[in-house]
C-alpha cells in the first residue's frame, strides 16, 4: 500500500479501527453459494432517483468497481427490467479531474485519491457477507481484518458521496415520473461465473422527509457527561458537537465518524452510546448530534444539555480502635491524609449497638472539618457498640471509614469468689463448684493449690473463655492431686478475672482432707539390752501426722505363734519398754507393726532374736602378772575354773592419765598389749561366759614401762 494509503489511515481513523476488529464473517462468506447486491434509493424533488448499492460480497464489491455495475428498472408491477444505465468507476485521471473540479485540496481529496488507489490494487481478498436486512446500522456489527478495501469502499461511500461516484457505486435516475412507483436492482457488469442476487428495491417518485429524531438519554457524572440513545432508521455513527451556549457557536468533538461495534450475531437494541470527560463541574454543555446517511449526508439527531456534578467523595477517614477511657466515656478518634481537598464540610460520628445495620449519628450538625476526635458520652454498656466516621463534602458526597467496636473496661475488679462447694474422691480428683458471680463480670478463674496454707501457692489451673465461663451460673473447677505424700490436706483458693485482666480478691482458702492410702512407714528396734528376768527396748516410732499406734509382738520359737505384748499410742520420737516376762537363758524372737488413722498398717519389721541371761557364779581369774618385753606389756594369769572352753577374758588397763577400760579380749589365760607407752600400767581380768554370765574383777597386776 502505497504512502498515501498510509495517510489516510491517519485521516480516517474508523477504517483501521474497523478493519482490526474483523467487521465481516469471511468463514461465513466462503461457504455461501449465492452473493447479494442491495440497493438503496431515494427520490429528491427536481434531481430525480438517487441510488447507492452494496454487497455483502466482498468479489462481487471487487468486481463491481474494476468493472462497473449495471442499473436496471421497471414501472412496479409491471414487465421486464430495463437498462437505464452502466455505472464505471473512475480511473486515477478521472479521480483527479473531480477533485480539481469539485472539492480541491484537503482531507475530501485524499480519501478520493485513497479508494481509487484501494480500488486499482492487488490486494488480498475474501468474500464476506453482510446482513442489509434491517438496516444500515448492521454495517457497523461486523468485523473482518481482511476485508479492509471493502470496507474502506462502504465507509467512504457514507461519508462522502463522491467517494460512491468514484467507485462506482452510485446513480440518479431523472428520468422519472412524479408519483410514480418504480422497482430498480443492480447487477455486475462483467459477472464472471459468480452466482449474485440483485435485491429489489421499491421506490415512489415522491418527496418525503425522513425523520431522524430519537430521544437522547443523559447521565451526569462527575467531570463528564455519558449519553445512550436509539440508533435512527437509515443513520450510521455519529457526529458530535459542544457549545457552551445553547445558541452556540458549536465546535466538533470528532473530525472522523465513531461508531458503536457489536458483534455479528447481536440481535438486541441498535443502542450508541458518548461520553465526554474532563469537563468542569458545575458548568452547562449543550450538545447535537449528527449522524451518516447512505447517501453521504450528515443529518441531526439529536440534541441534550447536561451539568457535571461533583460525585467524587472526600478520602476515607481512617478510624482508630475506640477507647473507653472511663467508666462514662469513649474517645473517638481519626485521622485524615495530610492533604485534605478544600470542599471537605466536616465529620458524622456515628454509632451502632450491633443488633441492626442502622448508625445513628451523635450529632445533629456536621463537625467542623479540622475535628479529629469525639467523645460519647451517651453508650449503653449492656449492648455491644460500634463506631463509624463519614467524611461529608459540600456537595454532600459521603465517603465512610471502617466500623469498628468498642471494648468496654471493668474499671472495678471483679467481686470476691466464693467457694460453695468442694469434695475430694479416693483417686485423688477434686472438684470444686464457684459460686454465680452477682455481677456477671467474671471472664475467668486462677485456681491455686499449696500442700500447706503458710506456705506459697500456686497456679494449678486457669480458665478463661465463653467455653467454660457462663453468666448467671456457677463454674466447676476439676483438679487432681497426688495422694501418696506425706501431707495429710490439700489447699485452695480462687482469683476472678474480668475480660480486662482485673483481678479479684482472693477467695477463701479451703482445706481438704486427702483419701489415705499410704500406710505408715515401719518402728525400728533402736536399742536392746538383755538380763536373765528381762529385756530392755528402746523403740523409735513413724514419724507421720496420722500415726496411730505401735505394737510389739513376741514369739517363743519359730513354731509358736506371734503374740502382742505391748501398744505404743504415744507420738513420740523414742518409746521405752521392758518385757519382764521372760525366762533366764531363754531364746524369743520380737518383731513391730505401726497402724495410722486410717487403719492402714505398716510392714512388719524383721524379727531379732534374743536370748536371756543363764544366771551362775563364774570364777575369779587368778595369779594376774605383767611384765614389759619388746613385744609390750604381757598380762598373763590362771583361771581355776573347769569350764574353759565355755569362757573368753576381757582385759581392762588404767594409766595415770586414764580411767579403767578395755583394752582386748583373749580366749587364752595371756594377753600382749601392744598400745603402750613409757609410764606405769596397772591390769585387771574379767572373766565372760558365753551364755552372758561374768566374773567379778581379778586383783590388779602393774608394770611400768621404760622408755
Amino acid at each position: 500500500m502505497n504512502q498515501r494509503i498510509m495517510n489516510y489511515k491517519k485521516i480516517s481513523v474508523l477504517i483501521v479501527f474497523l478493519a482490526g476488529m474483523g467487521w465481516l464473517n469471511t468463514a461465513e462468506a466462503q461457504q455461501a453459494n449465492d452473493a447479494e447486491i442491495h440497493l438503496f434509493a431515494r427520490y429528491v424533488d427536481g434531481n430525480g432517483i438517487e441510488m447507492r448499492w452494496f454487497s455483502d460480497n466482498n468479489e462481487v464489491m471487487r468486481r463491481g468497481t474494476e468493472s462497473g455495475f449495471v442499473v436496471e428498472r421497471r414501472v412496479a408491477g409491471t414487465g421486464s427490467f430495463q437498462v437505464i444505465e452502466t455505472v464505471q468507476p473512475l480511473d486515477e485521471a478521472q479521480t483527479e479531474q473531480l477533485i480539481q473540479t469539485t472539492v480541491g485540496e484537503g482531507n475530501r481529496a485524499d480519501r478520493l485519491r485513497v479508494v481509487t488507489e484501494l480500488r486499482e490494487s492487488d490486494t488480498e481478498h475474501l468474500p464476506g457477507q453482510i446482513d442489509f436486512q434491517n438496516r444500515i446500522e448492521d454495517l457497523v456489527n461486523r468485523k473482518s481484518a481482511e476485508d479492509f478495501r471493502t470496507m474502506t469502499f462502504m465507509l467512504s461511500s457514507f461519508e462522502d458521496s463522491l467517494a460512491a461516484r468514484v467507485l462506482g457505486l452510485s446513480a440518479t435516475d431523472g428520468n422519472v415520473m412524479p408519483g410514480q412507483t418504480y422497482e430498480y436492482r443492480a447487477r455486475l457488469a462483467n459477472p464472471g461465473g459468480l452466482n449474485v442476487v440483485s435485491v429489489v428495491t421499491e421506490v415512489t417518485a415522491t418527496e418525503q422527509t425522513v425523520d431522524y429524531e430519537v430521544p437522547i438519554l443523559m447521565n451526569e457524572g462527575d467531570g463528564e457527561l455519558s449519553f445512550i440513545w436509539e440508533q435512527p432508521e437509515n443513520s450510521v455513527g455519529m457526529y458530535v458537537q459542544r457549545s457552551f451556549s445553547e445558541n452556540g457557536p458549536f465546535e466538533p468533538l470528532n473530525e472522523v465518524i465513531e461508531l458503536n461495534l457489536r458483534g455479528n450475531q447481536y440481535e438486541g437494541p441498535q443502542r450508541a452510546t458518548f461520553a465526554d470527560k474532563e469537563l468542569n463541574n458545575y458548568r452547562t454543555y449543550h450538545y447535537r448530534f449528527y449522524g451518516q446517511n447512505v447517501f453521504g449526508e450528515r443529518v441531526l439527531f439529536g440534541e441534550a444539555s447536561g451539568t457535571p456534578r461533583d460525585l467524587t467523595p472526600p478520602r476515607e477517614p481512617l478510624l482508630l480502635q475506640p477507647k473507653h477511657e472511663s467508666e462514662d466515656t469513649v474517645r473517638v478518634t481519626w485521622q485524615m491524609p495530610e492533604t485534605v481537598d478544600d470542599d471537605l464540610a466536616g465529620f458524622a460520628v456515628l454509632r451502632g449497638d450491633g443488633s441492626s445495620e442502622e448508625f445513628v449519628r451523635l450529632h445533629p450538625d456536621l463537625t467542623d472539618p479540622g475535628l479529629r476526635e469525639w467523645i460519647d458520652l451517651d453508650f449503653d454498656r449492656d449492648l455491644d457498640t460500634y463506631y463509624a466516621i463519614q467524611a461529608v463534602d459540600t456537595a454532600g458526597n459521603v465517603s465512610n471509614s471502617a466500623v469498628l467496636p468498642v471494648s468496654y473496661i471493668r474499671f472495678n475488679p471483679p467481686v470476691k469468689p466464693e467457694i460453695g462447694q468442694a469434695t475430694i474422691g479416693d483417686d485423688g480428683s477434686v472438684e470444686i463448684i464457684i459460686s454465680p458471680d452477682p455481677e456477671e463480670a467474671v471472664d475467668g478463674y486462677k485456681i491455686f493449690m499449696a500442700n500447706d496454707p503458710e506456705h506459697e501457692f500456686s497456679v494449678v489451673k486457669e480458665m478463661f473463655g465463653d467455653s467454660l465461663i457462663t453468666p448467671g451460673s456457677r463454674t466447676v473447677v476439676r483438679d487432681t492431686v497426688m495422694l501418696n505424700t506425706l501431707t495429710r490436706n490439700v489447699y485452695y483458693k480462687i482469683r476472678a478475672y474480668d475480660v480486662h485482666f482485673n483481678e479479684s480478691e482472693e477467695s477463701d482458702v479451703i482445706a481438704l482432707e486427702r483419701p489415705d492410702i499410704v500406710p505408715p512407714p515401719r518402728p525400728v528396734f533402736k536399742n536392746i539390752e538383755t538380763g536373765s528376768a528381762d529385756i530392755d527396748f528402746e523403740i523409735a516410732l513413724p514419724s507421720v501426722y496420722d500415726f496411730q499406734t505401735a505394737t510389739l509382738y513376741r514369739r517363743s520359737g519359730p513354731e509358736s505363734d506371734w503374740q502382742p505384748v505391748q501398744v505404743f499410742r504415744e507420738k513420740a520420737e523414742v518409746v521405752r519398754y521392758t518385757d519382764q516376762r521372760v525366762e533366764p537363758g531363754r531364746t524369743y524372737f520380737y518383731r513391730l507393726q505401726a497402724e495410722d488413722q486410717s487403719g492402714l498398717q505398716s510392714d512388719f519389721t524383721q524379727p531379732v532374736k534374743i536370748t536371756t541371761v543363764n544366771r551362775q557364779t563364774v570364777t575369779i581369774a587368778e595369779n594376774i602378772s605383767a611384765q614389759y618385753s619388746d613385744r609390750g606389756a604381757v598380762i598373763r594369769w590362771a583361771y581355776p575354773g573347769d569350764d574353759l572352753d565355755e569362757v573368753f577374758f576381757v582385759v581392762y588397763r588404767r594409766s595415770e592419765t586414764s580411767s579403767l577400760q578395755q583394752v582386748g579380749r583373749s580366749e587364752e589365760t595371756s594377753f600382749t598389749d601392744r598400745r603402750v607407752r613409757p609410764g606405769q600400767y596397772e591390769y585387771q581380768v574379767r572373766v565372760f561366759r558365753k551364755d552372758g554370765n561374768q566374773s567379778g574383777m581379778s586383783e590388779p597386776a602393774t608394770v611400768l614401762v621404760r622408755e
